[in-house]
């Protein structure tokens, strides 16, 4: 049985140029690293969200949003590691309005749109990972109506995962994916932290 990494390997779609991308909100990993030292911040923590846009070629207008959170410092039982952050990351298209929808638009762009997500993915982390340790970057893929059964075995799922795959060489350091049910979850493969 050809399985779809094969494919994509195969005939390159897991190369296709990205769709011209721009942050369009957020802080850097320096500011968030000043932030989560301070003394207010230790104590409660630290979040943001990094926000990009781009459109495709057909018009469609995607925003990828990465949420940023300090992580909790078990062994200090009340205080925030200011350099220890997770993240999860999600992505939409907005209407005309500006409001984001979280479905498929089946315009067969869908190569080039996971190029552009894993292009900007790839951009954060190897930027981020220089300032602060990154524990787990999670990513839920969202299943088409129609599908039966977890959203990473969904078509999608399986495209999304065939995508992280090949992009994780891209990374500065050396990362994993573990597959879960309704989500991927991608983690340091072993202690590299600044």
């Amino acid at each position: 049985m050809i399985k779809l990494l094969d494919i994509l390997n195969e005939i390159g779609e897991a190369n296709v140029k990205p769709f011209n991308w721009a942050k369009t909100s957020g802080t850097d990993a320096k500011q968030f690293k000043e932030r989560m030292g301070s003394k207010n911040w230790r104590d409660i923590g630290y979040d943001t969200v990094n926000t990009y846009e781009f459109t495709t070629d057909k018009g469609t207008v995607y925003v990828v949003d990465i949420m940023i959170e300090s992580v909790y410092n078990e062994e200090s039982y009340s205080k925030f590691d200011s350099g220890t952050i997770e993240a999860s990351i999600d992505f939409a298209t907005k209407d005309s309005i500006g409001i984001a929808h979280y479905r498929g638009t089946n315009k067969h762009e869908q190569y080039a749109v996971m190029s552009t997500i894993t292009d900007i993915f790839t951009t954060w982390v190897n930027e981020w990972d220089e300032e602060l340790y990154i524990t787990k970057i999670k990513i839920d893929p969202i299943k088409d109506e129609d599908e039966d059964g977890d959203s990473v075995d969904s078509r999608r799922g399986k495209l999304y995962h065939a995508f992280i795959k090949k992009q994780l060489s891209k990374l500065n350091k050396q990362y994993g994916v573990r597959v879960f049910s309704n989500y991927f979850l991608i983690e340091p493969l072993f202690n590299n932290s600044n």
